[in-house]
């Protein structure tokens, strides 16, 4: 084999390599949400919500006013001014939510909690940084599914387990 048949193989291969690690993370993302979708806590909103405080301050996104406090991530006033991140909004339907302020990684998360029945459901959005324009969200909003499996394990590790056994062990994240 010649030089350019062996580096056409090679590119051939590396490229093939992405395209089925492209695809088995989108069979995760599809496998994730249609399982997530109907996934309800059997905990009410007020029980799950400050393990989403909890779980959004382990993963180092910022938050401010009560829900900084209850978490011990105390911003200043002049961060909060020019944050994104919004503190806990209660609904008159019982809902809530609550927006991050910006990860070192231009990330962010806004977080909603509906009561469902005597449970609840929380979904997680995930959104990045504009990078024509700082500081302002890309117009790409993302579903947090990671975060959404990370706090079912943390609430209700059973049904988190019970998710994570349909995912094939390749695809196991």
């Amino acid at each position: 084999m010649n030089r350019s048949a062996a580096w056409t193989a090679a590119v051939l291969a590396a490229a093939s390599g992405a395209c089925a690690s492209a695809q088995a993370q989108r069979e995760r993302e599809e496998y994730l949400q249609s399982r997530l979708d109907s996934f309800r806590f059997s905990k009410p909103l007020d029980e799950v919500w400050p393990q989403v405080q909890r779980l959004l301050a382990d993963k180092n996104y910022p938050m401010v006013g009560k829900d900084g406090e209850a978490v011990g991530d105390e911003h200043g006033t002049l961060y909060s001014l020019f944050s994104p991140a919004k503190e806990t909004s209660r609904e008159t339907d019982g809902s809530r939510w609550l927006e991050t302020g910006w990860r070192k990684d231009q990330t962010r998360y806004r977080v909603e909690g509906t009561p469902d029945g005597p449970g609840c459901r929380v979904v997680f959005t995930l959104l990045h940084e504009d990078t024509t324009e700082h500081g302002h969200d890309a117009r790409e909003r993302k579903r947090g599914l990671e975060m959404e499996l990370e706090l079912a394990r943390r609430i209700d590790p059973e049904a988190a387990a019970g998710i994570e056994a349909g995912l094939p062990a390749m695809k196991r994240g």
